[in-house]
């Protein structure tokens, strides 16, 4: 895997169902712990692109939310959030910790809510998860689906063909007084399909120690797909930004305001 890069936040294939609790835990401990990600600042920072392009922006959800980590200070932000994540027990750890807030159970293909929000956030690479160019593409049309006219897509993009570098066994190591957890991940490609998969070692006093392994599929979209994609779900005002790591940026744009009605002039009755 390139530049030592983690996996992202949604796990599509889960392990046998014993290791559900544990599989939440160790992502938490591994990404606050190992690799020091700093949820609240990205969520600062996020918050600030939403506003720079929607000033007005009052609502979020967070697709492929994981944990909620994200959403936990998301909400101190905006006046109403929810989330989406597919992943149960990931999902289980998000109500959890979120009390009041609603964490749907659904797939970032193919989900349907009965509200729009002022931006819409898919993050830490789950997006990579489409498996073609097509689910790319009805992904994209979901979350724009979503979006209050003038409402604010923020993407963060897996890795592209061009950016993917094979490199050695990525380790992670990460302790929190009562378990300790090693993560050892070694990636592969084939054509535009990267697959990463992950072993891990989880002491805990009292417990003892349990191995179990998982594996993530991500595909390799390029740039010109990821555009076409928000072309096509008509959004607008297409951006790269600088994300977390310089190799992976986020991605902005904008939903298309309604046009006036040409039957009749504008008014309170005719905006939409």
């Amino acid at each position: 895997m390139s530049d030592g890069a983690t996996a992202p936040a949604e796990a599509r294939q889960w392990p046998a169902a014993a290791h559900d609790q544990d599989l939440a835990s160790a992502y938490e401990l591994i990404y606050t712990v190992a690799a020091g990600k700093d949820y609240q600042r990205e969520a600062y920072e996020i918050t600030d692109l939403i506003r720079q392009r929607n000033p007005a922006a009052d609502s979020l959800l967070d697709v492929a939310c994981g944990t909620g980590l994200h959403l936990s200070h998301f909400r101190h932000s905006f006046a109403h959030v929810e989330g989406l994540e597919l992943a149960e027990p990931m999902r289980r750890a998000a109500v959890d910790r979120l009390e009041g807030i609603t964490v749907h159970a659904g797939d970032m293909r193919d989900f349907r809510l009965t509200r729009t929000f002022s931006a819409v956030t898919c993050l830490f690479s789950s997006i990579g998860y489409a498996r073609s160019v097509e689910e790319l593409n009805r992904t994209v049309e979901c979350l724009a689906a979503h979006l209050e006219p003038g409402g604010v897509l923020l993407l963060e993009p897996w890795f592209t063909p061009s950016q993917w570098i094979s490199g050695p066994v990525d380790i992670g190591t990460a302790a929190d007084g009562r378990r300790h957890l090693t993560r050892m991940c070694v990636s592969r490609r084939t054509g535009t399909t990267s697959t990463l998969t992950m072993h891990y070692l989880l002491g805990e006093t009292g417990t003892g120690i349990r191995h179990w392994s998982e594996e993530h599929t991500l595909t390799l979209f390029t740039d010109e797909q990821y555009r076409d994609a928000i072309r096509q779900a008509g959004l607008r005002d297409a951006e790269w930004l600088p994300g977390v790591r310089d190799r992976r940026p986020r991605i902005s744009a904008v939903k298309r305001r309604r046009a006036w009605s040409s039957a009749r002039p504008p008014g309170p009755a005719s905006r939409t």
